[in-house]
């Protein structure tokens, strides 16, 4: 008589192995709603685009430049670089941290101190603005503002 190895030509069955789920939720990955390569993902699935733009502010230290995310105010950013800006509330209701735009643009609609004659002369609020080109502004200009 002729043997034949068990399983030549037999189906076998993996009915009884435990199947391990897998992951089909974006919810499961930590980073998920971080800035990735510069590209964020909102609500509901949505990816957005995240600019970087690079800052240069001309202190009276002398200039410093860094690169900025378009959905991080200046002042947060600076300190992140280890720059020391002057502020104080961070809200946009106060003075400390106003500067003026020397070139580009910034987006500071969460601020509430300046006026739209302030605005359109070029003055910021570092810690509410959000740059939306490359952009210059000169700091530490509280005083200038406020004379």
């Amino acid at each position: 008589m002729a043997t034949t190895p068990a399983l030549s030509g037999t189906m076998v069955s993996t009915s009884f192995l435990r199947r391990q789920s897998m992951t089909t939720s974006l919810k499961a990955f930590p980073n998920v709603g971080q800035a990735v390569f510069g590209v964020k993902g909102g609500r509901g699935g949505r990816v957005t685009a995240m600019a970087v733009h690079k800052v240069k502010l001309l202190t009276p230290d002398g200039p410093i430049e860094f690169e900025c995310p378009d959905d991080v105010y200046i002042v947060d950013q600076a300190e992140e670089e280890g720059f020391d800006l002057p502020y104080s509330c961070r809200a946009g209701s106060c003075s400390s941290c106003a500067g003026k735009v020397v070139e580009g643009k910034v987006d500071q609609s969460d601020g509430s101190f300046l006026d739209d004659d302030q605005i359109n002369g070029g003055w910021v609020l570092t810690c509410v603005a959000h740059p939306r080109s490359d952009v210059v502004i000169e700091t530490h200009k509280e005083e200038e503002l406020s004379g």
